[in-house]
């Protein structure tokens, strides 16, 4: 998964999501220095059978107008990769066929 990133990126965490089981596993990695020059890349994988409705994004942490990058759709596989610096915060959810969010969860900062 760390290629999908690019080159430089270290795995920072790996979260087997919900917390309980593993519909889902989110894959953070780092590099980069500390604060505005720390960059940070991730993935969520989904451990399901067939697509899901993902939703990945990683946003910059300030508390006025963060940047984000969002990845959103239907996937079999995983989303990602998002990219962000200014040491982010992560949110990763999947809902169900209902539309019922089976995993929403926030990671983060990340500041290497």
């Amino acid at each position: 998964m760390a290629v999908l990133c690019g080159s430089g990126y270290e795995l920072y965490s790996v979260d087997l999501l919900p917390d309980d089981r593993r519909f889902g596993t989110l894959f953070s990695y780092v590099k980069g220095g500390t604060g505005p020059s720390n960059y940070a890349c991730a993935l969520f994988d989904n451990n399901l059978e067939g697509a899901r409705h993902m939703k990945l994004k990683i946003c910059e942490n300030k508390v006025s107008s963060p940047r984000c990058d969002t990845d959103e759709g239907n996937f079999t596989q995983y989303a990602g990769p998002v990219r962000m610096n200014n040491c982010p915060q992560i949110t990763a959810i999947m809902k169900n066929s209902s539309g019922v969010a089976i995993i929403d969860a926030v990671r983060g900062p990340f500041c290497g």
